[in-house]
């Protein structure tokens, strides 16, 4: 962040709040006088957006002011909207307004009073102390911005009756040490996961991942010892920076991936901070293994029938490794999604009780364990006691800050609440440490735009992931009535209720009514489920 000297408002500059945007250089400063960093591509928008002031400029004509006419979509033009509007602070979104299905306008506000020269100093001070501490324990020369590490996974080279035992959590257990480092940006495992086997090299697979470091190696089970073999390359000159190898029991695979973290982090210029691991025995790895096959299956192909094979490995798994949580989380998550899609039969009070017993079983059993917190924050959620679900997910994002599924799971229950911009904001950290996540981060995304009555951007959101389930199918119909294509939104919802013919208004009210909470989200929502042909009852 650089400094620069002015005394009054110059015909380039144009007031926008607290901050200032000059035209002249084409960068936006505080009231500090410190230039506030904004990526490229969001400098640029705001550039376009400055040129016409009180103009609307749509989003073709950004796209092509800032990409060329690239073939980029309008997502990329929302995520630096959104940009924008933090750097200014402009949450109620009065200084870059968006006009609905033209596309967005810069406000410029009067120009505020000058403020005395003692709270210029006491601001520039606090910046000053701001700054030290974020670049406090750097390295000399290092970016101002977090260096983001990505963690492949290992390449397991265990005889074959031990293969695929340990699967990935060796490197997921290093990706959720690191995470907890604020000082560090770590991208979450579902999208390094991809470049598994891809034959691609180092630079190409962080360029991808926009990540500065990548750390790879491999693992070696014999049934009782485990060799670990980890180095740091980086992502640009793919120059190995570190490498280390060490034989542990697998009892001391969290101790090793405990170290193999903090020889990472302090090969970048950080000191990893020392927090509570979640434990792993071999009952736990047996149990993590079923929990994340019956995980990806699901991620693969969301139906009814793939959700009752999880159950009953999820019930297998608490059978045969009580004492570890996995199995116990599995099971809550899993009826938890059965009964919100109606996918499952009996008593659903009995379900209510026994899925948040599960959930809060696994947080006994390891209250270290991010995902039990995120399983118990669905079951709360679920059972419409959002505020404690909150909670919940918060403290698992506090435990493994790059699982997107943890941050997802906030981001629904802020949007239940009306918290909707900060569930954008939440989806919006999610984009950056997780590029390649699927379709259900898509899917929140377009929910909480649809809350926002930006329906445009929804449906682009939606339209632009392919492997969108059915299940969703009823947003897209929402998103469709909110656009005026009533055939569309027809199609949409004939589909979904095809296979979810247990789908009606009066289950909607039942399901929904105390755990959304939105003021008026509930009512429209019910508004357009009835307009487009779901029944009553």
């Amino acid at each position: 962040m650089r400094s620069f000297k002015r005394n009054d408002l110059k015909s380039s500059e144009i007031p926008l709040g607290e901050i200032t945007w000059n035209r002249s250089d084409g960068r936006l400063y505080d009231a500090a006088h410190r230039e506030i960093e904004l990526r490229h591509q969001t400098r640029e928008v705001l550039s376009a957006l400055a040129e016409a002031p009180g103009r609307t400029l749509g989003r073709d004509a950004l796209i092509e002011a800032v990409w060329s006419g690239r073939a980029v979509s309008s997502d990329s033009v929302a995520q630096c909207i959104a940009e924008i509007r933090r750097a200014l602070g402009d949450t109620g979104k009065k200084i870059v307004e968006t006009v609905p299905r033209e596309g967005y306008r810069l406000n410029p506000t009067p120009t505020p009073a000058r403020p005395r020269r003692r709270a210029y100093a006491t601001a520039a001070l606090l910046l000053a102390i701001a700054a030290g501490l974020a670049l406090w324990g750097g390295r000399p020369g290092s970016p101002a911005a977090p260096p983001v590490i990505a963690i492949l996974p290992f390449d397991d080279y265990s005889p074959q009756e031990h293969r695929g035992l340990l699967s990935d959590a060796v490197s997921e257990n290093i990706i959720a040490a690191l995470a907890r480092n604020p000082q560090l940006t770590v991208i979450a495992r579902t999208s390094s996961a991809q470049f598994r086997g891809a034959g691609l090299g180092i630079a190409e697979i962080a360029d991808r991942l926009g990540a500065d470091y990548i750390v790879e190696g491999s693992q070696q089970y014999d049934g009782s010892r485990l060799r670990i073999v980890a180095q740091l390359i980086d992502g640009k000159t793919e120059a190995h920076l570190w490498s280390d190898e060490m034989d542990v029991t697998l009892d001391d695979l969290l101790e090793a991936n405990s170290r193999i973290s903090a020889r990472i982090a302090n090969a970048v210029g950080f000191s990893i901070v020392d927090t509570a691991e979640a434990k792993m025995s071999a009952g736990d790895v047996s149990a993590l293994m079923i929990s994340n096959a019956a995980q990806s299956r699901i991620m693969r192909n969301f139906t009814r029938e793939n959700l009752l094979i999880n159950l009953e490995e999820q019930d297998l798994a608490i059978r045969d490794y009580p004492e570890s949580a996995w199995g116990y989380l599995g099971q809550a998550l899993a009826l938890r999604n059965g009964l919100r899609h109606g996918w499952i039969e009996g008593e659903e009070a009995a379900t209510r009780e026994r899925m948040e017993r599960l959930a809060r079983k696994a947080v006994e059993l390891d209250p270290n364990n991010f995902m039990a917190h995120h399983a118990l924050g669905r079951v709360l959620m679920y059972n419409k006691d959002v505020e404690a679900a909150i909670g919940a997910f918060r403290r698992g994002a506090e435990l493994n800050p790059s699982s997107s599924m943890v941050l997802i799971g906030l981001a629904d229950a802020l949007i239940f609440t009306g918290e909707t911009e900060q569930a954008l904001d939440v989806v919006a950290q999610v984009e950056q440490i997780d590029p390649l996540y699927g379709f259900s981060l898509a899917w929140t995304k377009a929910w909480a735009l649809w809350q926002a009555d930006e329906c445009e951007m929804a449906l682009e959101t939606f339209l632009g992931t392919p492997t969108m389930p059915v299940a969703a199918y009823k947003d897209l119909a929402a998103i469709h009535h909110c656009l005026g294509n009533a055939e569309k939104a027809s199609e949409a919802i004939d589909t979904y209720l095809a296979q979810n013919p247990t789908y009606t208004l009066a289950r909607i009210k039942e399901v929904e009514t105390g755990m959304w909470t939105a003021p008026g989200a509930l009512d429209r929502w019910l508004g357009a489920m009835a307009a487009v042909g779901v029944p009553p009852d």
